[in-house]
């Protein structure tokens, strides 16, 4: 199983060199701090390559890729601009749940495409729900329809886990920037990428 197992991360590596024109493009739609060309591209060709890895040789990847290719340039936007936006998580969320829908007929007998969208419809609701209640983004609710899709195809173990790491993640990196004194304790940090992160780290420790 070697010989696949190599050849998914180097087609994940290779579709993250070329989606890195267009993510620029999307992303410079929102905001104008972006890193350079290059840069963008090592970036992206990590980000594919390290999700190809992570998933392994099975239809479903395909799904993680998307939701990959889509993650960039959200990452670099809620980073830049502190916002998630819609043109971007909504075809997040529809493309990764088609295209998990697809490998369930295909054969995947990794995961289960229902779980997937009650993945996604359940971490849509409870993030909206914290939306309206909590200082939470409307943007981080919508994102959490990927998250929950992707993660919830290995069980709601997994989407659980996902969004733990998420949370500890952004939670550690808030205190190591106020104990740094760059940050003040009523500043805005960008949960996305720290989202997105943890959601990278589930989907390894379910496999």
């Amino acid at each position: 199983m070697l010989g696949p197992y190599v050849f998914t991360v180097v087609a994940g590596c290779a579709a993250g060199a070329g989606i890195s024109a267009p993510a620029r493009r999307e992303a410079a739609r929102y905001t104008e701090r972006l890193p350079s060309p290059v840069r963008l591209m090592g970036l992206c060709v990590v980000a594919l390559g390290t999700t190809a890895a992570a998933a392994g040789y099975h239809w479903h990847v395909l799904a993680l890729l998307w939701a990959a290719a889509c993650a960039v340039p959200l990452a670099l936007v809620d980073v830049a601009e502190h916002r998630l936006p819609r043109r971007l998580t909504y075809p997040s969320a529809a493309g990764s749940l088609l295209l998990l829908g697809a490998a369930d007929p295909a054969g995947d007998r990794t995961g289960s495409a229902l779980h997937a969208l009650y993945g996604a419809a359940a971490l849509g609701a409870v993030f909206w729900l914290m939306a309206l209640a909590l200082p939470f983004g409307l943007g981080d609710a919508a994102l959490g329809l990927t998250v929950g899709a992707v993660l919830g195809w290995y069980g709601f173990a997994a989407v659980f886990t996902g969004v733990l790491l998420g949370f500890l993640l952004a939670a550690g990196y808030g205190t190591a920037k106020l104990a740094a004194r760059r940050a003040g304790r009523r500043d805005e940090l960008p949960f996305g990428p720290f989202l997105l992160l943890g959601t990278l780290l589930a989907i390894a420790l379910s496999h």
